[in-house]
């Protein structure tokens, strides 16, 4: 793979490696956690002086059973703490494995274009764009969180399902790739397993078509569902003993509530807590047993509340989707201590690329149509869309869909620059 990469890409990649990494330290001199893990870091805390899974609870001021955040990383900070390590250091472990995953991720855009037929020079051109772009270079992609390091493994697995349903075997090798990436991604961030459980729905159901990769796509997901079970597992035990429940978070009904209520605007809600605010108001008004609750009941009141807030709402609801898809594609990009953002310009114009092209495909233009291949790269971003519907846009959710965004239109430029009413599909030998 390596001996593929063109000698003028390897000091553009080293440069944008050496930029990551300065705006890395520049930003967080201090190496702190983000929010979240600070979090998970108390409860690791905890757990070692021997009070359990509990975080301090600002409000009630007490210590509570907490299984808000994924817990996989609470179990890695209670191991690393145990070694005797500081807590900086694994800040800038996250930080190396993230400069390993960019350029993972950089390498296997151009090889996702390339699959498409996208010619070369502009497949890289392509990769480093994705490399510079805002999210990826700044917004998220300098920061501690876990998404730089599961969104080029996303990249990584999709590129992996493409060829296999463009003729290549998805030998043992492969498959275990493919496993281990969703595992981890899974087991960093939850709301994943929404993400690739449609991706291999949609690849499952495509490989069903084809005899000679039906056998190695089943063996592949059945690897990748063992792995799954058994890397989730002690997380069900503990939230088991914790809550009475078989549950891998308490978060869902929290964030469902932010996204189906009276006063969301389809975004998260900075002030979902403050008991002067209509939101908090609201809810306290309908759970009005709201402060006896543990982590978990108050988990299942709040999505019973929403559940009840949009059967007695349809039309509010149905202007909420509205509201949350115009929002999904707006250029905004995520921040962390601050309710927006302003537009990005080359959000923007990779947003309006993409609504072109899937516009112009649906209409066929010049022969253009939609492919298999097509459908698969595209389920990333429709999976992170529905997700927005359900609770809310995130934009560091959004993130999982940005790939597809900027390859997309890439992909029928290209088929547009084959002869007038041609359009040029990927073959099973090329990339």
């Amino acid at each position: 793979m390596l001996r593929s990469v063109p000698r003028f890409v390897w000091p553009i990649l080293v440069v944008l490696l050496l930029l990551k990494l300065a705006l890395q330290l520049s930003l967080n001199p201090g190496l702190e956690w983000n929010y979240d893990e600070r979090r998970n870091g108390r409860i690791a805390d905890n757990y070692l002086a021997g009070r359990g899974y509990v975080s301090l609870d600002p409000e009630r001021q007490q210590l509570r059973p907490d299984s808000f955040h994924a817990s996989f990383p609470v179990f890695v900070y209670i191991g690393w703490q145990k070694a005797g390590l500081p807590k900086h250091y694994f800040t800038l472990l996250v930080f190396a494995l993230s400069l390993g995953a960019y350029a993972l991720g950089i390498l296997y855009l151009q090889r996702t274009l390339a699959f498409f037929g996208v010619q070369p020079p502009w497949a890289w051109g392509g990769a480093l764009l994705w490399a510079v772009y805002p999210s990826v270079l700044y917004y998220v992609g300098a920061y501690m969180w876990y998404e730089n390091l599961a969104l080029p493994l996303l990249i990584l697995v999709v590129y992996k399902l493409l060829r296999h349903l463009g003729g290549r075997p998805l030998a043992w090798p492969d498959a275990a790739v493919v496993a281990g990436s969703v595992t981890v991604s899974c087991l960093l961030r939850g709301y994943l397993l929404a993400v690739y459980g449609l991706l291999f729905i949609v690849w499952l159901g495509l490989a069903w078509r084809q005899p000679l990769a039906r056998n190695t796509a089943w063996r592949a997901a059945l690897l990748t569902l063992t792995l799954l079970i058994v890397g989730h597992a002690p997380i069900l035990l503990k939230n088991h003993r914790l809550f009475g429940a078989w549950t891998l978070s308490n978060q869902a009904g929290f964030e469902l509530l932010q996204g189906h209520n009276p006063v969301t605007q389809g975004r998260f809600m900075f002030d979902w807590d403050e008991h002067t605010g209509p939101f908090d108001q609201f809810v306290r008004t309908h759970i009005p047993t709201l402060d006896s609750l543990n982590q978990y009941q108050e988990s299942k009141a709040r999505a019973a509340l929403a559940g009840r807030w949009v059967r007695e709402n349809p039309v509010a609801e149905i202007r909420l989707w509205l509201r949350k898809t115009v929002l999904f594609f707006a250029p905004e990009n995520f921040i962390a201590d601050a309710p927006r953002t302003s537009y990005h310009p080359l959000t923007a114009a990779v947003h309006l690329a993409f609504l072109a092209s899937v516009f112009l495909t649906a209409a066929r233009y010049r022969g253009l149509r939609f492919t298999a291949h097509d459908g698969l790269l595209l389920t990333p971003l429709l999976a992170v869309w529905l997700l927005s519907l359900v609770f809310f846009v995130g934009f560091r959710w959004r993130y999982f869909a940005e790939p597809a965004l900027l390859v997309y239109p890439l992909v029928v430029w290209q088929r547009l620059r084959s002869l007038p009413g041609k359009v040029k599909l990927p073959s099973p030998g090329e990339a």
